[in-house]
């Protein structure tokens, strides 16, 4: 009645009976892949949400895919088991089974390691929220690229390929790679440098003699800058660690440096009770600041210019704010126009003077 079960399906010779179990085994196998998924995943999701710390539920999460992929592999392996394929093609067949197997291990190690993040957190913490962030990213590249390293030698293992030898074998075009890769290698270097020395973080405002503006990200080969005028620029780390680059959020004050420039009718007399008030006004401003241990404040007549009478006023306010420096400096610099008004003295405007010795006749 079943004899239509021991037909041969060609060319391997196989049984029709063993083909139909073994894909009845393998459909199977996916059944309970999928009761796994919803029984067993669901209830270990209820018990890691119940809990008061987020780890087990990031763990759950990175190894939910390797773990419905290895049902994937069980079943494949209990198929050509069932099957039982002539040993040239067995041959074949188990080097691939366990490739999977390996490449599902080591897949679910690589998805573990942002859950497990958090011991960088603790290692990088003495950095700053902000570099703690662009070192943790560092870190997390570069132990995924470690891992799948590992992986792949592993599965060329399993295939019996030497990997001493064949990187003995490749090292001319190793070499070859390797210089290929020299600017790669050094943009990764310069992040660790940005990172350790300090440099700047995300969100400091940076000049270079080519661009100037906000960092927005570190990342492991370039760091990220969005300029003043909203544009994004790109510039490789190994650029900028060999650049001179001027960190103004790190600055303790802002400057100001301005001249009064006042006509040469002013009077001695005059020029005196100006600086006198300048002095007094700077000396008894709040947002000025006078630490002479930090900064220094000057007033003084500086220079007999061609038309005017100079005086430099040279000093720091308290804040670093832009917006908030520029205020300070506009109440300041109307300040400065009352002294001179009520000084009686004015502002010089640039002039020159020519002398004519000898007018000619006129006919």
């Amino acid at each position: 009645m079943f004899d239509f079960l021991n037909w041969k399906i060609m060319p391997w010779d196989i049984d029709l009976g063993s083909f139909l179990l073994a894909v009845f085994i393998f459909i199977f196998v996916l059944l309970l892949r999928t009761l796994f998924a919803r029984v067993v995943l669901k209830k270990l999701k209820n018990m890691a949400a119940s809990s008061e710390t987020m780890l087990d539920d990031k763990i759950l999460a990175a190894l939910e895919a390797p773990l419905k992929f290895v049902f994937i592999i069980i079943g494949f392996d209990l198929a050509t088991i069932v099957l039982s394929f002539p040993s040239e093609i067995d041959a074949i067949l188990t080097p691939f089974i366990r490739t999977f197997l390996i490449f599902s291990i080591f897949w679910a190690i690589h998805r573990c390691v942002e859950p497990f993040s958090f011991f960088i957190d603790k290692l990088t913490s003495a950095f700053g929220a902000e570099l703690t962030l662009a070192l943790k990213e560092f870190f997390i590249k570069g132990l995924k690229i470690f891992i799948a390293l590992i992986g792949l030698t592993a599965i060329l293992n399993e295939w019996g390929v030497n990997v001493i030898g064949l990187l003995a074998s490749l090292s001319l075009a190793g070499a070859a790679v390797a210089l290929a890769a020299k600017e790669t290698l050094t943009n990764v270097f310069s992040t660790l440098t940005i990172i350790l020395d300090k440099m700047f973080k995300p969100g400091d405002w940076i000049q270079t003699p080519d661009v100037e503006g906000v960092v927005e990200e570190i990342g492991s080969r370039a760091t990220k800058i969005r300029t003043f005028s909203k544009g994004l620029i790109t510039v490789p780390n190994g650029t900028l660690v060999n650049s001179a680059v001027t960190n103004w959020s790190e600055m303790t004050n802002r400057r100001v440096k301005m001249r009064i420039c006042l006509e040469y009718r002013t009077s001695r007399e005059q020029i005196d009770n100006i600086l006198r008030r300048l002095k007094d006004y700077l000396q008894n401003n709040a947002d000025i600041e006078l630490d002479s241990s930090k900064v220094a404040t000057l007033v003084y007549l500086v220079e007999f210019n061609s038309s005017s009478i100079d005086i430099l006023l040279y000093y720091f306010t308290k804040t670093t704010n832009w917006q908030e420096w520029m205020a300070i400096r506009e109440a300041n610099m109307l300040e400065f126009m009352k002294i001179v008004e009520d000084e009686g003295a004015a502002f010089a405007l640039p002039s020159q003077q020519i002398y004519v010795e000898k007018l000619p006749k006129v006919q």
